[in-house]
């Protein structure tokens, strides 16, 4: 006889209790009977293998004691301590715990146990008095039946709502959290419907309304990820029970189709679980129609089990981690629907542009750094690379906050190991880097096998290079890249870009789908042409011409941003206003030459660390100095005018040079304790003359003859006494 006979005999003639016992325990899968164990006492507390409950009769306590390990031949048996019988089988636990009969029980696991509800066979001796079955009840297995009403008056923590589109209740979920003698905590989740234990079939997925209204889904393990997420203002789901009731065996019973036509992203927690669980939901959701879907993943560094709800609460950069990730997963390209239309495509407000330095360099895109030879290019980008790994808001050197943290690569053509070593040990003398939050990778090819192309030229296609294709693998699983630096570019590129357009055009096409698939900013270091001495550069468009290659290569990024020497008299000038000392390529401006974007375009300018080497911005310092410089000049003439006028009312007016009555020569010799005369008198006697060119300029200060035949011109301020005819001379000095 098969096992279905033999079910069918047990059920119609009534064999033994402890065969159907067995039978049941055998045919129904353990991860079924826990989900009845647990919902049947929810009162009970778990221990690592072992249920603990008052008694059957479900109030809280550990008399009770049941062996929940699926793997344990002994599952589902244990002891009951307060009586000292011993317990075994979920058949037992259900017709005690729900008060059923072993039919509703068998009927509970029909499913299971092939029972079909065909009529019973003819007694073949006396066939009127064939006994006839009673009727078994349809029961899904996972329903509770109704005989079981729970009081919904026990507190509870959190309580979530299933909808259907039109914000109708389903099923409403509640969490129960209880915490030991010692402090531990379980958390349990109960699902009602209209005031009983149970599930609608079919079960719904969480947030139907605003999934509907959404062209992107993301799904979360557990609805308070989902909240987190919507919070967040993205359309987020989960489906009922997580992995404890969502398997292969009864998939059939959720619906997915709210996904139909849908882009989904797949956010499990950060354990196998999680990953498994995520697998399967995927599955069922293209299945189900989905346009596209893309599996997230946690973080290096991340803690087992992180999910939605912990990044919202530590504040974790959630729109990037998604648009990161979404960027990695080549979506096919549909021209024949709408889902491209400009309607349906760009919806909701624009995101704003965010930034590797605030409003300087953006964040996601290529950007060149381009520098005369010498001017400290490498130390730059690796100063900003320390910073932008060092997690703190730092003042970078291209002008500007590091505004994004993260991770940060350096792949460095030009300098090795020992080098790069002193650079940083100079910038970081204290070793804060041991302590970065972020990663910070340095690869100096010299060291490690050589320099690669990350784009090369085969036959007439451009390719990205093999070796650098697995390093961009591996890449691509940095979650919290922000910052590749490529130094210089021409060591990197086997392809003449600075002459072929096309090559120019395929390596920036190249660094364009590198930073939008990482989401970090590619800053590559190039090369400017050398500047004449007789032409120096004073404007950032200047500069911008100066970028060695083809017209493609500034044309194919983002942003650009140049470092320029300035002529030796002005940096000598700067030198001296920020009292440093003066050497050769010390002195620099520099700008962001092009940006497809909003962007700081002033000219900043630099002045090199001789003790680091590395350009720093001075330009706060140096407007400051100008400022400075300018509140001098304003009293030095104010100082100059204040003379001439004393001088003009004590009738020893004054000339512009010579000796004697010369302006440089009364000041020396003044006695008068005025301001100005002390003021003046450290001047040197070109600062005289051009102060009171200055004066004459601004028409404060004028010259004039005593007699219309007199030869010298006196000083005097507009509107005094020579100008009114009123001067008479008080010294024996010639006035004629």
């Amino acid at each position: 006889m098969s096992d279905r006979d033999n079910i069918m005999t047990i059920l119609r003639f009534g064999n033994t209790t402890s065969q159907m016992t067995d039978k049941i325990s055998d045919l129904v899968p353990r991860t079924a009977q826990l989900q009845d164990l647990f919902d049947t006492y929810p009162n009970g507390v778990r221990h690592g293998t072992t249920f603990m409950i008052g008694s059957f009769q479900g109030e809280a306590g550990s008399s009770l004691q049941l062996n929940i390990d699926i793997h344990n031949p002994n599952f589902m048996r244990g002891q009951d301590w307060a009586t000292g019988a011993g317990v075994g089988g979920i058949t037992k636990i259900l017709m005690e715990g729900r008060g059923w009969t072993l039919k509703e029980v068998s009927a509970h696991y029909q499913t299971f146990l092939g029972i079909e509800h065909t009529p019973p066979p003819e007694n073949p001796i006396k066939p009127e008095l064939a006994r006839q079955p009673e009727p078994i009840p349809i029961q899904q297995p996972e329903q509770v039946s109704a005989k079981k009403v729970y009081n919904l008056s026990t507190p509870f923590d959190a309580e979530y709502s299933y909808t259907d589109e039109d914000g109708v209740v389903l099923v409403s979920v509640r969490k129960y959290v209880e915490t030991d003698s010692e402090g531990n905590t379980k958390k349990q989740f109960r699902q009602f419907m209209d005031g009983r234990m149970g599930l609608p079939e079919p079960r719904p997925l969480y947030n139907i309304p605003n999934i509907l209204a959404s062209d992107k889904v993301i799904w979360a393990e557990g609805e308070k990820c989902a909240d987190a997420l919507t919070s967040m203002g993205f359309a987020a789901t989960t489906t009922i029970g997580g992995a404890g009731m969502l398997s292969d065996r009864v998939a059939d019973k959720f619906d997915f189709s709210p996904l139909n036509g849908k882009d989904v992203v797949l956010w499990p927690d950060n354990d196998k679980a999680g990953h498994d669980l995520a697998v399967l939901v995927e599955r069922l959701a293209k299945a189900a129609g989905a346009k596209s879907t893309v599996m997230l993943r946690a973080p290096f560094g991340k803690p087992e089990k992180w999910d939605a709800a912990d990044a919202l609460d530590e504040q974790f950069d959630v729109h990037r981690f998604i648009r990161q990730s979404e960027s990695k997963v080549k979506k096919p390209i549909h021209l024949l629907d709408d889902s491209l239309n400009i309607s349906k495509y760009f919806v909701g407000n624009a995101p704003e542009q965010q930034y590797l330095i605030g409003n300087t360099i953006p964040l996601a895109v290529p950007v060149i750094f381009a520098a005369a030879g010498d001017s400290g290019k490498g130390m730059m980008t690796l100063d900003l690379a320390m910073k932008v790994a060092s997690g703190e808001s730092m003042q970078s050197s291209f002008g500007g906050i590091v505004s994004t943290h993260g991770d940060a690569i350096i792949l460095s053509a030009e300098d090795d190991k020992d080098e790069m070593h002193r650079r940083i040990e100079r910038m970081d003398p204290l070793c804060k880097r041991e302590h970065y939050p972020n990663n910070l990778k340095i690869l100096p090819l010299p060291n490690l096998g050589g320099v690669f192309p990350i784009m090369q030229k085969i036959d007439t296609s451009y390719v990205m290079g093999e070796e650098f294709g697995r390093i961009y693998d591996q890449i691509l699983e940095m979650q919290n890249l922000a910052l590749l630096v490529i130094d210089p570019m021409a060591s990197f590129v086997h392809a003449d870009v600075n002459a072929d357009p096309a090559a120019g055009a395929a390596f920036m096409g190249m660094l364009a789908q590198i930073s939008t698939e990482t989401g970090a900013t590619v800053m590559v270091n190039h090369h400017m042409a050398k500047i004449k001495d007789n032409d120096p550069v004073t404007t950032p468009e200047q500069a911008r011409n100066l970028i060695r290659g083809t017209s493609a290569i500034v044309d194919g990024v983002r942003c650009a941003f140049s470092v320029w020497n300035v002529e030796e008299k002005t940096g000598r000038q700067r030198c001296k206003d920020l009292q440093v000392t003066y050497s050769r390529n010390a002195v620099f401006d520099g700008a962001v030459v092009k940006s497809n974007g909003p962007a700081n375009r002033d000219i900043r300018h630099f002045i090199r660390n001789p003790n680091t080497g590395l350009l720093e911005d001075r330009s706060d310092d140096i407007r400051a100095s100008n400022s400075q410089m300018s509140e001098a000049v304003r009293q030095r003439l104010q100082h100059m005018q204040d003379f001439i006028a004393m001088m003009e009312r004590e009738g020893n007016a004054i000339t512009k040079g010579g000796a004697g009555d010369g302006a440089f020569d009364a000041i020396a010799t003044s006695a008068s304790g005025e301001p100005c005369v002390i003021a003046l008198k450290e001047a040197r006697e070109t600062t005289i003359k051009n102060t009171i060119t200055a004066l004459q300029e601004a028409g404060r200060v004028n010259t004039y003859r005593l007699t219309q035949g007199g030869t010298k011109k006196w000083l005097g301020v507009t509107g005094g006494m020579l100008s009114t005819g009123e001067y008479e001379a008080r010294t024996a000095r010639e006035n004629l």
